[in-house]
């Protein structure tokens, strides 16, 4: 098993951090293109309400703009949301006792910031360790709290890639973790905020406050809001012993035939690489099963 984990170290330290030019962002923009060059048709800003079913099977997606009829439903968001919220709860496949039960994978205190200059002393990717940092891990899964002395990331994609910023200026983004299920309260966002951008100053030895042209955070309200993420999560299920491989959600409805999921609640679990995995996972059994 500490050998399995190692993985994750070889990952970051031998083959390193791949970055695609333009911003994360321009991954989905390529399977967008990939999905128009095949027919696929995309409806954008339908907020799926409720899907119906008839004789064991899903037969009509209800949304704001309307309803659709399909052979087979695919859902990629949250999978709590799904099973709870858009299926009768006799379709569900996990009661709200095993959701409440179980150990969510970390939120987030994100921020986005503008800097009206150049910042010497930060790379692409920067990752601070606090010294005390078993109990940053403390306050994210033994007693869930706001860290007092957070260990944190700072990517300041600018430093290789010119066309997220304009000249002479800085792109940074930066990821606290925090526990999932936190209230953050405007007040608690303005002072994590300005305790964060103190430390950063302090850390690089360069001040840059007077020189944020663009400011914004994003938390746990955030990721429920745009993503209906369970208690707030960025990640979905942590990935514990009886959470990883085989105990995670399973790929297809335990109630309904032709419904199936994918995302970071199943396997193989959260990240990015993880999450498009589940995608080909998913999609092999849906060919067996529907063939």
């Amino acid at each position: 098993m500490p050998a399995l984990y190692s993985i994750m170290s070889h990952v970051d330290f031998d083959l390193g951090a791949w970055y695609p030019v333009g911003g994360i962002g321009e991954v989905p923009k390529a399977f967008e293109k990939l999905c128009l060059e095949n027919g696929v048709k995309i409806f954008l800003n339908h907020d799926v309400k409720k899907i119906e079913t008839s004789n064991g099977k899903a037969h009509l997606a209800i949304t704001s703009k309307g309803a659709f009829e399909a052979d087979i439903f695919l859902i990629n968001g949250d999978y709590q949301y799904a099973d709870t919220k858009l299926l009768s709860p006799e379709f569900q496949s996990y009661s709200d006792i095993y959701w409440n039960s179980r150990k969510m994978g970390p939120s987030a205190f994100l921020i986005y910031l503008g800097i009206n200059k150049k910042i010497e002393n930060l790379k692409h990717h920067n990752l601070y360790l606090a010294p005390s940092w078993d109990e940053h891990f403390k306050t994210l899964f033994d007693k869930p709290s706001w860290p007092n002395d957070p260990s944190y990331y700072i990517c300041c994609p600018s430093k290789t890639d010119e066309s997220v910023a304009p000249e002479g200026k800085e792109n940074l983004f930066v990821l606290v973790p925090v526990a999932a299920g936190l209230n953050d309260s405007l007040e608690t966002r303005i002072n994590y905020f300005e305790k964060t951008i103190s430390h950063i100053e302090n850390l690089i030895g360069e001040k840059f406050r007077d020189d944020i042209i663009y400011q914004k955070t994003f938390a746990h309200s955030d990721f429920t809001s745009y993503y209906n993420a369970f208690k707030g999560t960025a990640l979905g299920l942590s990935h514990t012993l009886f959470q990883t491989a085989i105990f995670r959600p399973s790929f297809r409805s335990k109630k309904i035939k032709n419904l199936y999921y994918c995302g970071s609640y199943t396997h193989p679990g959260i990240g990015m690489p993880m999450v498009v995995i589940a995608g080909q996972i998913v999609s092999q059994i849906i060919k067996k099963a529907e063939s």
